[in-house]
């Protein structure tokens, strides 16, 4: 998911572009950047971009466009053209650039009125053109007063012939670099100013793998940053969270109605949580200080949306009002970071932690499909800035598979012309009820039973749907439970006097893509722990007997789980299968044997169940 959440970590460098294996879409002929900082912090960013479009995909770059503040920032667009392949040249014009407010934002703009791009449009692109451009950045208000970060990536899926950083800053600024597979270049002084350059050539693009670490996590980078530690940081968000303080009747009486009958902190803070979710909309916007600092409840309540830290405060101070103390909580939900260097831009989300005993229960009420307690996998095992009167850096516990539990119980009865009727009911819990009350909240009772229809046959071709019940869909203090019926013909295959057919029936593992590599060079990251349970229970058809089914399967493995039982019944046969995964990232050490794992699983997956008619 995502959003750009926290701030607009503008880095001045590149855009990380799609990538099509084996298909260069362009090349960097020049990734310049180039930040001076000036005693008063105030800076100035100096861009030059020279690409090479190689596919007709690449021509998407052809229009450019440059987020910034209005509030805080100028933008200077210096100049730009295209080189067609027969070496015309055509400048950018006047008529070429427009700044706007994105269309998507503009109901927004009473919270984040400071939100503009520069939208330039280079014309005559085509396969083969060079496009070249240069612009400046004036930023003339700092996010946070006496300070400065910056950071630039060295590498993306395209090639870069050249990528190079400058950057200048004041002799008595203490700053702190890191850097990762990039040394510095150069380090130029004069009486006022400091110019550290780095610079790497002929960098070959990456070749994505499937569910691999995000760019930012294994590229080449520098981070510079004049805070000395996390504990600062943490401390100025926790302040400039604080300001808004004293007005808060209108809070006040929302939440004495909502835990008006609830008798203990639990059952305030879920009922507080709920309301939040389910009454705040999320905006994935910000910029600027607001990119920071949240807006205050009472504007939050009123407009009824809110960024992440937007309705992150909001809970805090309705927990507040209920006594119960709480802190924002900073976090990065694409990436893991770099703990070496302070530095907030490599948070992108606000979230809540709530104290308890000697650790934390972390809430994220962006997501609004999520239950107490859960968060969303993507922040599990992350370490998180918590923003209290001491600041510290603690990682989000990772749930046990336990907590993400699917258990799927259909009863089937195969006739003997091996038609199936089928009525299942899902108990889903974590992620998985998370992701179906995601699924069907939006859509109306027609539109989901078309949706389950359409999945029931990419499964089990020429399905028709018999009854459809969804429980709890709307309310996150409810379970949410699934129930439907259907039929499908000729689930079972006919051969003589015997119906063949497979065991489980909706969850087979068929897909083996996220393991069609033979090797990998970067990690597999699988999202979450989970279990997926599944109960079949078949009534067979008068005058059939079982001749075949497949043995007892149970495969132990650090990184998952696998069982399979089979067992005659009175009226058939009740099939248990259950896939346990308990490990969030396979190393490319561990991914041949993780391969094998999953392949073994689909092959179990596909051994049929063979019914032989009596007496023959």
């Amino acid at each position: 998911m995502r959003i750009l959440r926290i701030v607009i970590f503008f880095l001045i460098s590149f855009i990380f572009i799609c990538f099509s294996e084996g298909n260069i879409e362009t090349v960097y002929l020049i990734d310049y950047a180039s930040v001076k900082v000036l005693p008063n912090y105030t800076k100035e960013t100096f861009i030059h971009q020279k690409i090479k479009i190689e596919t007709e995909k690449g021509k998407k770059l052809a229009h450019l466009q440059i987020p910034f503040d209005s509030e805080r920032e100028k933008i200077k667009f210096i100049e730009g053209y295209t080189l067609l392949p027969n070496g015309k040249k055509i400048n950018i014009t006047s008529k070429d650039i427009k700044i706007v407010t994105p269309a998507e934002f503009t109901e927004y703009t009473s919270l984040y009125p400071g939100y503009k791009v520069m939208s330039i449009n280079f014309p005559g692109v085509e396969i083969g053109s060079i496009i070249e451009y240069k612009y400046k950045v004036f930023t003339f208000k700092p996010l946070i007063e006496n300070h400065f970060w910056d950071g630039f990536y060295f590498q993306s899926n395209e090639p870069f012939s050249l990528s190079r950083f400058e950057l200048t800053v004041p002799r008595k600024f203490k700053i702190r670099i890191y850097e990762k597979d990039v040394e510095l270049l150069e380090k130029k002084e004069s009486l006022n100013f400091i110019t550290y350059i780095w610079e790497k050539r002929d960098v070959p693009g990456i070749v994505e793998e499937i569910l691999m670490p995000p760019l930012k996590e294994i590229v080449p980078k520098v981070y510079v940053s004049t805070f000395n530690s996390w504990e600062e940081i943490g401390k100025w968000f926790y302040e400039i969270s604080r300001e808004d303080r004293g007005r808060d009747e209108s809070i006040r009486g929302v939440v004495n109605q909502i835990i008006k009958d609830k008798k203990t902190d639990e059952g305030k803070i879920i009922s507080l949580y709920n309301y939040v979710c389910s009454n705040i909309r999320y905006v994935g916007l910000e910029m600027g200080i607001h990119g920071y600092k949240p807006h205050s409840p009472e504007e939050v309540l009123k407009a009824k949306y809110g960024d992440c830290k937007d309705k992150a405060n909001l809970l805090k101070k309705m927990l507040e009002i209920a006594g119960i103390k709480s802190y924002l909580a900073l976090v990065n939900t694409d990436a893991k970071i770099e703990k070496e260097i302070p530095f907030p831009g490599q948070f992108n989300h606000a979230i809540l932690a709530i104290p308890k005993e000697n650790s934390y229960i972390f809430l994220d009420p962006t997501t609004e499909v999520m239950k107490y307690p859960d968060i969303p996998p993507y922040e599990q095992g992350k370490l998180s800035l918590i923003c209290g009167e001491k600041p510290e850096i603690v990682e989000i516990p990772i749930f046990s598979p336990e907590r993400n539990l699917r258990r799927r119980i259909t009863r089937a009865d195969i006739d003997k012309n091996g038609n199936l009727t089928g009525e299942v009911t899902i108990i889903p819990n974590g992620i998985f009820e998370a992701s179906l009350r995601n699924y069907f909240r939006y859509l109306k009772p027609i539109e989901r039973e078309r949706r389950l229809i359409k999945e029931l046959n990419s499964l089990l071709p020429g399905t028709k749907l018999l009854f459809f019940e969804i429980s709890g869909l709307e309310s996150l203090e409810s379970q949410l439970i699934e129930k439907y019926k259907f039929f499908t013909s000729g689930y079972g295959i006919k051969v003589g006097n015997k119906i063949i057919f497979q065991p489980v029936l909706i969850d087979k593992l068929t897909d083996l893509s996220i393991v069609s590599l033979e090797e990998r060079k970067y990690p597999l990251r699988l999202g979450s722990n989970y279990i997926k349970e599944e109960i079949v229970e078949y009534k067979l058809p008068e005058n059939f007997e079982v001749e075949t089914i497949p043995s007892d399967v149970e495969i132990k493995e650090k990184f998952g789980e696998f069982y399979l039982n089979i067992q005659k019944t009175d009226i058939g046969l009740k099939v248990k299968r259950a896939l346990v995964m308990n490990k969030l990232e396979i190393s490319p050490e561990e991914y041949k044997k993780f391969k094998e794992f999953y392949k073994n699983i689909s092959f179990y997956d596909k051994l049929p169940i063979i019914l032989n008619m009596k007496g023959d």
